[in-house]
Formats: C-alpha cells, structure tokens, sequence
C-alpha cells in the first residue's frame, strides 16, 4: 500500500449560513444552527491542491443578487476578510499557485471561487457536470448556473469512481453519491495524522447515527449507504471525520492560519 503524505493541510474560513436544522438533515428540529461553509488548502509536493472554493465573492454584498431567491430563507455572514483569495493570500500563496481543484459537489456554497482557477486542473466525479448542468426542477435553486458555466473550458477530469490522486495513497477521493450524483468525499493522509473530508454527504454529526440525509439529496437510498461507508471508514482507518458544516467540527478542529500535519 502506498505511504505517501500531503505535507500540511489548512481550513480556510467563508461564509456562514444561518438555517433551520430541518433543512440539513431529516428529522432535524426547526431551531436554527448557524453552519460554516470551508475550502480546505493542502500542501502536497506536486502542487498546491485545493478541496472545495466556499461562496463567491459577491454573495459578501447582496446573496439574493447573486444567488436568487433561494438566499432569502438563508441568513448570510460574510465579512470580506474571509473570502477565499484573502484566506490563501493570508497565508503566503497567490491564488494562480494553486495546481489542483478538487470539487466535492456543484451546490453553490461550494463553487463560489472556481472562476478564479482558470489554469488549474479540476478534478470531480462523473455525473457531477451534467446534472448540475439540468438538476431537477426542486434542486435547480441550489445549483448556480453563472458560477459554473464560467469554467465551461476549464480543465476537467472526470472520475468514474475512486481515485488515489497522485498514486502515493496521501489524497485519496472518494465517490460518496446520494446528497448530488457526483457527491465525494476526501481522504487526507497527513504526517501525523489522516482526516476524511466528507463534503456534504453528511451535514452534522447527529447523521452517522440515523443513516439520513437532507431534504435536497437527489437519492436517499444512496446517500444513505454513502453514509455507511463513510462511518466504516472513520471506525476501521482510524481517521478524524471532517464534517464541513458541522459547527461542533469546526470548533474542535484547527483552522487557518493554524495548519494541521
């Protein structure tokens, strides 16, 4: 088995979402929890790799100009220091530095930055593309057309499943479909220790136990299993499970301009 590591890994801090429990999994209360939405930057010796974008900058002045209707059953916190290109500036890198962007998903808390990495190569599952492209009519608000369609000549490699990125077993991706087609998750090996980022197959904690995901999945049955899979891996690799919206996950685990290793 391959023993490599990415060398460092950091969680870059965006917006935040205010929203009823209700709306991130089923069963949930309608009390409000108020949710992050990370990018992750990692460290690796072929190249900065960067793991989800966080919301676009726009969504900082009017999220209802920017994302439609949708925002305004959202309570939306976006201090300008926290957009994306300030958080990896911040920590000494130009936004053209990143090589790799890996994307979990196309829902637009997600996608907001894509448009910045024009000379990136992008990596996501099959599926993921296309639907985003023409989602069923309930799910076409959580999809942003103008943050996509920008990369439309990007560089884009499609993954049919699982996918050891750089074939040395430190970043390893995931197909985890049921929340969107393309759903995957991350698998970082770091030097002293291994955390799973699940996107959002999961979107709190309180979901390992219960086996449900959210009202907007597009496969129930899926996600559910996806969320097996991802409780097998937490309990049989002995790695940290990174929920990134979990608020109780984002309090425990460090984040930039704290690196982990």
């Amino acid at each position: 088995m391959a023993d490599g590591k990415a060398r460092r890994m950091w969680a870059l801090p965006n917006a935040e979402l205010t929203v009823p429990q209700a709306l991130l999994m089923h069963g949930g209360a309608p009390d409000l929890v108020t949710i992050p939405c990370p990018a992750y930057l990692i460290e690796h010796e072929k190249g900065l790799v960067l793991f989800d974008t966080g919301c676009h900058p726009a969504v900082a002045d009017d999220p209802v100009a920017h994302w439609g209707p949708f925002a305004e059953h959202l309570q939306v916190s976006y201090p300008k220091e926290m957009l994306l290109d300030r958080q990896i500036q911040a920590l000494g890198y130009k936004m053209s530095d990143i090589k790799y962007v890996l994307i979990s998903h196309l829902h637009l808390d997600h996608t907001g930055y894509m448009h910045a990495f024009p000379n990136a190569t992008f990596i996501i599952m099959q599926d993921e593309l296309r639907y985003a492209y023409w989602p069923e009519p309930h799910l076409r608000d959580v999809f942003v057309f103008k943050d996509i369609v920008p990369t439309r000549g990007f560089q884009w490699l499609e993954l049919n499943g699982d996918f050891d990125i750089f074939g040395d077993g430190s970043l390893h991706m995931l197909k985890t479909p049921g929340h969107t087609p393309g759903e995957s998750s991350l698998h970082v090996r770091l030097p002293n220790r291994s955390i799973l980022l699940v996107g959002d197959t999961l979107h709190l904690r309180e979901q390992f136990n219960t086996l449900s995901g959210m009202p907007l999945d597009t496969d129930p049955a899926a996600s559910s299993l996806s969320i097996q899979r991802l409780r097998a891996i937490r309990d049989l690799h002995e790695c940290t499970v990174w929920i990134s919206h979990d608020p109780e996950d984002w309090d425990e685990l460090p984040h930039a301009p704290t690196a982990i290793e």
